[in-house]
């Protein structure tokens, strides 16, 4: 599949100290122009910047590294990925790039959807449209109880096997290799480690795993929360790939959309449809994101 051509865009790096950490975040776009935040989790800025840059031409666009990922260190490393705390990064993010009580677009994917989703909750003021793409959550499952059980097992696999067990594990759980016609993979799966896997990479899927796996996806969501939201104006918009399956992530979206009686917006490709490097398209996705933020 040709991708398309990125436009070249100037992108200015910052840092901001909130409670317990240090965010590093990039902004382009014109500074009058409405502001959209992209919020991944574990995933930063890097996996953003392509489909940010066709945003940018008519958008502020805010980036970030979550706290704990990247550039973003934690004051201390054993603090837990909590979505609520990472809901309030972003709107201190929007504070310090908008000014404050300014309003904003967020497109949130993978656990940075839950962190839309409780941004939305925490922060309706601050919200004009969120997006929130394939959210890997167990309580909107009617298996929820069992994939958390699968959760578990995965967290225990990396405290007693390592990091690339676990990873084996984690993957059967996000149904990336679930067989047609089921809800989920295998519990096991072995794969190999990278080649050379750096010291960045192995910390990041470690904290992934061990702080993040079962606080972002047994998050709760606030059903009442995001209806008071969307009654004060904003809007939630739930998202889905088309080719994502039957895998966690996109039941999840399935699943808070049946919570507020609506349907997921189906997208193309899957979990990662604009990362150029995983054969996304961030041209084709950044149209389909205008029109649901529309």
């Amino acid at each position: 599949m040709a991708v398309s051509h990125t436009p070249a865009t100037t992108w200015t790096p910052g840092t901001l100290q909130v409670p317990g950490a240090r965010l590093h975040h990039e902004v382009a776009g014109p500074p009058d122009a409405p502001v959209v935040v992209l919020v991944g989790h574990p995933a930063g800025a890097d996996d953003f910047r392509d489909l940010g840059a066709h945003l940018a031409t008519d958008h502020r666009v805010v980036l970030h590294d979550p706290r704990g990922f990247g550039a973003s260190p934690l004051d201390d490393p054993a603090d837990p990925a909590d979505p609520d705390r990472l809901a309030d990064d972003v709107a201190a993010l929007l504070d310090a790039v908008a000014g404050p009580g300014a309003r904003a677009d967020v497109f949130g994917s993978s656990g940075g959807a839950v962190t839309g989703l409780a941004f939305a909750a925490r922060h309706p003021q601050r919200l004009r449209v969120l997006v929130a793409h394939e959210p890997p959550l167990f309580g909107p499952l009617p298996d929820g109880t069992e994939r958390r059980a699968d959760a578990e097992r995965v967290v225990t696999t990396l405290h007693e096997q390592g990091v690339w067990p676990a990873m084996g594990a984690f993957m059967a759980l996000a149904g990336f290799e679930a067989p047609e016609g089921t809800d989920h993979a295998p519990a096991t799966q072995d794969p190999q480690p990278p080649a050379d896997p750096t010291d960045q990479h192995v910390a990041a899927m470690t904290r992934m795993i061990d702080k993040g796996l079962l606080t972002v996806c047994g998050y709760d969501v606030d059903v009442e929360a995001l209806r008071a939201a969307e009654a004060s104006g904003a809007r939630v918009v739930l998202a889905a790939g088309r080719e994502s399956g039957r895998q966690l992530a996109r039941r999840g979206a399935e699943g808070v959309a049946a919570l507020l009686d609506r349907e997921a917006a189906m997208v193309t490709g899957g979990h990662v449809d604009w990362v150029p490097w995983m054969g996304g398209d961030p041209d084709r996705f950044a149209r389909q994101l205008r029109a649901l933020l529309a």
